[in-house]
């Protein structure tokens, strides 16, 4: 990693290695991450295997062409740091060479209410939403269809021993209905800790 660029990540970006607590992580790829669905499954083979042994929890993720999300509970310092090294180091080897732009970015959120707010984000990051037109009445809805996220888990109510879908969607009384609400404005919550 070069010296130009550590300096010009923000200190917003550097606290990973040392506070408890719920990070919004994401990875840029040189080019593109993933060309075919095996990459994809690869990846997510390996959040499956790494999650268990390791002592964060994963909470949502979400795999795009040229970049990935995560949001994960860090429950002492350095546990990221341990595991973003399995992961990609793992990933890497598979692509006979790093896929990575740079390293990883994480944001430490403050509470329940960014936490929850960072899902939605993730969730709604390959959405596109459709709008269906009854009479007078716009009728708008994301589709759950995208292979590579947690949010068809969160919309099953999916329980496993990789993924933890209860400490976010008991937040809200309707989750699917939270993420689907154009009303709501997550980047202003989150702010910079949207980081992509």
């Amino acid at each position: 990693m070069s010296d130009e660029y550590n300096e010009a990540m923000p200190a917003l970006f550097r606290n990973k290695l040392f506070s408890p607590g719920v990070y919004h992580i994401y990875q840029k790829g040189r080019d593109n991450l993933f060309v075919s669905d095996a990459d994809y499954q690869k990846y997510l083979s390996n959040l499956k295997r790494f999650v268990p042994s390791s002592r964060i929890k994963l909470l949502a993720y979400c795999l795009m062409p040229d970049h990935i999300h995560l949001l994960v509970h860090q429950p002492e310092g350095r546990t990221i740091t341990t595991f973003m090294r399995r992961l990609n180091t793992a990933y890497s080897m598979y692509k006979k060479g790093s896929p990575f732009a740079g390293v990883y970015r994480a944001a430490l959120l403050s509470g329940d209410n960014e936490a929850l707010h960072a899902s939605r984000f993730i969730h709604r990051n390959p959405h596109k939403i459709s709008v269906k037109k009854i009479g007078p009445i716009e009728m708008r809805s994301i589709s759950v269809e995208h292979p590579y996220s947690s949010y068809s888990l969160y919309i099953e109510r999916h329980i496993g021993k990789w993924i933890d879908t209860v400490l976010i969607s008991r937040l809200v009384p309707d989750y699917q209905k939270f993420v689907e609400d154009n009303s709501i404005d997550s980047k202003t919550v989150l702010k910079s800790k949207t980081i992509d």
